[in-house]
């Protein structure tokens, strides 16, 4: 790994912690999200990953270490894979990015659910009751992300990829 592509990496991480700790106080609404994501989009499912789960790790020792953690890190990595996976067969436009990014913030709660069922050997009515639960900070987190990709990482999405670079001002 070249130190342009490790100090993009470490800048997005450091980015994704300050940004989670900040927006802790909005459920389910987080810069991390939108940035993985679209690390997936563009083909760098290995990046995605690095920053999610080093964001994730790093976080916890200030918002609190737990199962969760794992499950947390797990459920980015599953959607990481289902985008990279289909933006490799469908067009990359503004509108697929923010669908997918959407539906990757609902989704994010059902795989959440189903591991803490999973975990805790709960049956089918513990499920629903859960998930049913949790579907208000699940469409917080759909609608979060569609507005964070269209208010800021659409205009930053090269700079987060790598395809263009801040260039230094000495």
């Amino acid at each position: 790994m070249d130190t342009r592509k490790l100090t993009r990496l470490a800048s997005l991480i450091a980015i994704c912690v300050v940004s989670r700790i900040n927006f802790q106080l909005i459920p389910n609404v987080q810069i991390l999200s939108d940035i993985i994501l679209i690390l997936a989009i563009d083909g760098k499912l290995d990046e995605a990953i690095i920053v999610n789960a080093i964001t994730m790790t790093v976080t916890s020792f200030y918002l609190g270490f737990g199962y969760w953690v794992i499950f947390q890190i797990v459920d980015f990595a599953i959607l990481s894979l289902i985008n990279f996976l289909i933006f490799k067969k469908i067009k990359k436009t503004d509108l697929t990015k923010a669908l997918a990014l959407g539906g990757s913030g609902f989704i994010y709660g059902l795989l959440i659910t189903l591991m803490q069922v999973l975990i805790i050997d709960a049956g089918k009515i513990s499920f629903i009751a859960l998930y049913v639960g949790s579907i208000p900070f699940d469409i917080n987190h759909m609608l979060g992300n569609i507005v964070i990709y269209f208010i800021l990482i659409k205009r930053l999405e090269e700079y987060i990829t790598g395809k263009k670079h801040f260039r230094s001002l000495t």
